[in-house]
């Protein structure tokens, strides 16, 4: 049996003075302990000191001030429809946020596997799917497993274009709030040391694998040595290659910090002006509209710095200039550069 947390008791007739028992510990667990907690905000005081609470409190706001956000749960039902669109939309925040990180995704290969089966679990609380919307547009979403009072995090991705807002670390903290209003004590967030994760567990054990073998068996005790060996040498060359990819990564962009955005991206120049041209030397575009994405996370951290509302936001092309584009809110407007 593999990756069994350490909270897990497994108990087995096979237990027995004719069985032996191997434990091999491998991969860090990070998890959420709700255990003797009220609220969310009971944990996050316990877990964070004073500026980090108050940054998180600052994005919140700034996150519902500038766009029309809603928090849904699907927990027990939702529509097969509705179901295939989130997966969908899910596969493309993972796609994107993992092709920005340069880097690939665990279940790619698990990912039929785990659609086809997730929707009837949700129908039976044995799953939900949490997401956050801007109007109808899913920017941030998680796929849990439930089993008595724990709460298994599987996949999770959010629409890095809202990246200044820290909508990931929003929905941990939703979905600590949800996990306590429904009497979920655990909120497992798995393997893979991230930072967000170090930030917001309050356990850290390693995952179990158990080997459970007859005492008078010679070849499955070497076949158990063998793996266990196997094990420690996978772990070490990962343990290396992370460690090499980190170093590169973090020495590229000391280097040149706008070498890792450059390599996916133009790059994008701001200038505040003061007054807007005539109307007849711009047109009025639609950044919802797929061939002007590229201008979202810019329009959205235009929207984050000057507290401004989505309805108070025009886009513009200029017309007699190449990739440059007019930002307008109800305060101020800047000029935009595609180079």
């Amino acid at each position: 049996m593999k990756f069994i947390p350490s909270y897990f008791r497994i108990e087995t007739p096979l237990l027995s003075p004719k069985y032996k028992f191997i434990t091999y510990k491998r991969v860090e667990n990070f998890r959420i302990n709700l255990d003797g907690f009220n609220n969310s905000e009971d944990y996050l005081i316990s877990q964070m000191g004073s500026k980090s609470r108050s940054q998180l409190r600052r994005r919140i706001h700034r996150l519902e001030a500038c766009f029309n956000i809603n928090y849904v749960f699907y927990y027990g039902d939702i529509s097969k429809q509705k179901y295939d669109f989130l997966f969908k939309e899910l596969k493309l925040l993972i796609e994107r946020r993992f092709n920005q990180r340069g880097d690939s995704y665990s279940l790619k290969d698990k990912w039929n596997f785990i659609k086809e089966n997730s929707y009837q679990l949700i129908l039976e609380k044995k799953a939900s799917l949490f997401v956050i919307y801007d109007e109808n547009k899913p920017i941030d979403i998680c796929l849990s497993y439930h089993f008595q009072n724990i709460t298994q995090h599987l996949i999770r991705s959010y629409d890095i274009d809202y990246s200044k807002y820290w909508v990931g670390q929003i929905d941990i903290w939703k979905q600590i709030d949800w996990c306590l209003l429904n009497n979920f004590k655990i909120f497992d967030l798995m393997w893979g040391k991230l930072d967000y994760k170090v930030r917001w567990c309050n356990e850290i054990s390693l995952f179990e694998h158990h080997f459970i073998f007859k005492n008078n068996n010679p070849l499955k005790l070497l076949f158990v040595k063998i793996m266990i060996n196997l094990y420690k040498i996978s772990d070490y060359v990962k343990q290396k290659c992370f460690f090499k990819w980190l170093i590169k990564t973090k020495l590229n962009f000391t280097l040149n910090p706008k070498s890792q955005i450059e390599k996916k991206e133009s790059i994008i120049t701001l200038e505040t002006i003061s007054k807007m041209p005539l109307n007849d030397d711009i047109t009025s575009i639609n950044i919802n509209n797929a061939s002007y994405k590229f201008l979202r996370k810019t329009v959205y951290d235009f929207q984050y710095l000057n507290f401004e509302n989505t309805a108070n936001i025009n886009v513009f092309k200029i017309n007699n200039e190449v990739d440059s584009y007019i930002v307008q809110g109800a305060k101020s407007q800047i000029k935009v550069l595609i180079n």
